[in-house]
């Protein structure tokens, strides 16, 4: 019989994740909403100027490592920041200047398709039939939906983008957790976003402060959004669940992220919803039920 502690956490950890589905299910109506005003690239390099700006105000209290880095560490933590900031982010805002937000909401199910490939791959285990539906399930799905978005072969770029959003979200998933593992979860999410938003002075462009100059109350709030509540904390949220195990154990957030961004979408954005656009999100459901079933 479970302790009256480990309910607790247990409890605690559906709560964080409901509040994490609903935060990052958002952002993708956020991340649509801002560009209308904001370039892809401008739109990450504003919203990580923001956030590793709170990051790093939050250091004293909340970012010493649990022991010293180490020096083989290094590499891994390069290669998580780089995937979780400028990979993830950069990609998933090209994507989105193509396709709709329920459409990039639903695309993201490739995630934990990829965290059980990578899983596989390097705890070198076979693999399994299950996973392989999975892919085609989700290939499926995404020519579905891309069908239903009436997307040109040059818009195409969109699906693909958002796919490659996907697999780098996978990436600093699994990734990063070793480094949970020595250094603590809050501390990890602090130095990994600081790091990261480093990596997107590059994208710095001309017209990146006259963009900044010009953005609305609507467009601003939508940054701001995306920067504190869908980075900060959202971040501090994952790799606390990250260390206690708590995503892959409760994989309810994969369905419920979808689904509150395909919702945001119509709601606040008057996006569509067809009956492709149904089966195609059926088929990504069933796939992310087959990645992450547990024999």
């Amino acid at each position: 019989m479970p302790s009256p502690t480990s309910s607790v956490q247990r409890n605690l950890s559906y709560c964080l994740i409901l509040i994490l589905s609903v935060i990052w299910g958002l952002a993708f109506v956020a991340i649509k909403r801002a560009e209308f005003e904001l370039s892809p690239e401008n739109l990450t390099l504003l919203r990580w100027i923001i956030a590793s700006a709170s990051f790093l105000v939050l250091a004293p209290i909340i970012g010493k490592p649990n022991k010293p880095i180490q020096k083989n560490h290094v590499p891994r933590i390069l290669l998580v920041s780089f995937a979780s900031v400028v990979g993830y982010h950069f990609t998933l805002n090209y994507a989105e200047t193509i396709v709709s937000a329920g459409l990039a909401g639903l695309l993201i199910s490739f995630g934990p398709i990829f965290i059980a490939l990578l899983s596989t791959i390097f705890l070198k285990e076979k693999i399994s039939g299950l996973l392989i539906l999975a892919l085609a399930l989700a290939l499926a799905g995404t020519f579905v939906l891309s069908i239903g978005a009436n997307l040109t072969f040059r818009q195409i770029t969109g699906p693909i983008a958002m796919i490659i959003a996907a697999f780098m979200y996978s990436v600093y998933s699994v990734g990063s957790k070793p480094l949970v593992k020595e250094y603590g979860a809050l501390p990890t999410a602090v130095w990994l976003a600081v790091i990261g938003a480093a990596f997107t002075f590059p994208l710095f462009s001309s017209n990146f402060v006259a963009q900044i100059l010009t953005l609305s109350t609507i467009g601003w709030l939508s940054v701001i959004y995306l920067a504190i509540l869908s980075t900060v904390i959202a971040n501090m949220i994952l790799y606390t669940l990250i260390g206690e195990h708590a995503v892959s154990r409760l994989s309810v957030q994969l369905y419920l992220v979808p689904l509150v961004s395909l919702i945001g979408g119509i709601v606040l954005l008057g996006e569509s919803l067809s009956v492709l656009t149904i089966i195609g999100a059926g088929f990504l459901f069933a796939a992310t039920a087959l990645a992450t079933h547990k024999h």
